[in-house]
């Protein structure tokens, strides 16, 4: 298991449970920032394919609610309870295990030294990469398809002209640092468009089909 999205100012955290049904897949597996764009895309469909899948998704405003590591443990458990069947040891990347039921083992540096987390590592990243495409479009004045909610300049730049949507974590120094120079102009949240935020099944079901039937 492991996650993406624990420092962005923006966009939710993501984790991904996988079970693998065979031990190696024919294409390059590794920790994910370690890879291109199209070797994750590539990958993301084959796991789905031969593996048993599970998403977490916490979005920015529970994160803000619980802080970073509170949520990012919430989106682990929920990416474990996703799975179609329960496994009987959690590999974990990193030094914390989430409050599951099974057993966990937390490894340092885990998405490099372990097969399968490098698998979980790959899923969290590419569908969270592709649910801030996915928030491109409700929200294009933040150019979210670009910096995908990291501290960019550009993301400052606009951050700074715009103040921030329901998508930014508030929380975050940062954030809070550029809403005091700026009002945000872009108009009322909608319920519609929080429920759009934090919404699992919605967005996933958005960005990629095959990982909810691999996860359902």
């Amino acid at each position: 298991m492991d996650e993406a999205g624990r420092g962005p100012w923006a966009g939710p955290v993501v984790a991904a449970a996988v079970i693998l049904h065979r031990r190696r897949l024919a294409v390059p597996i590794d920790d994910s920032k370690r890879l291109t764009g199209r070797q994750r895309a590539r990958a993301f469909d084959v796991i789905a394919r031969h593996a048993d899948v599970g998403f977490g998704i916490v979005c920015a405003q529970a994160i803000d609610h619980h802080n970073i590591l509170r949520a990012t443990l919430l989106a682990m458990q929920e990416a474990v309870a996703d799975l179609s069947r329960p496994p009987d040891l959690v590999l974990v990347d990193g030094p914390m295990a989430p409050p599951v039921p099974q057993r966990c083992w937390p490894i340092i540096h885990g998405d490099r030294r372990s097969y399968v987390i490098s698998c979980a590592s790959i899923m969290a990243k590419v569908l969270r990469d592709r649910l801030m495409e996915f928030y491109h479009d409700l929200y294009p004045a933040y150019a979210f398809h670009r910096h995908k909610g990291y501290g960019t300049v550009l993301h400052a730049q606009r951050l700074g002209q715009w103040g921030p949507s329901v998508l930014h974590r508030h929380s975050f120094r940062p954030v809070q640092r550029l809403h005091h120079n700026t009002a945000c102009d872009m108009g009322q949240v909608t319920g519609d468009m929080q429920h759009v935020a934090c919404d699992m099944s919605l967005v996933t079901r958005h960005v990629s089909p095959r990982s909810v039937s691999a996860a359902s």
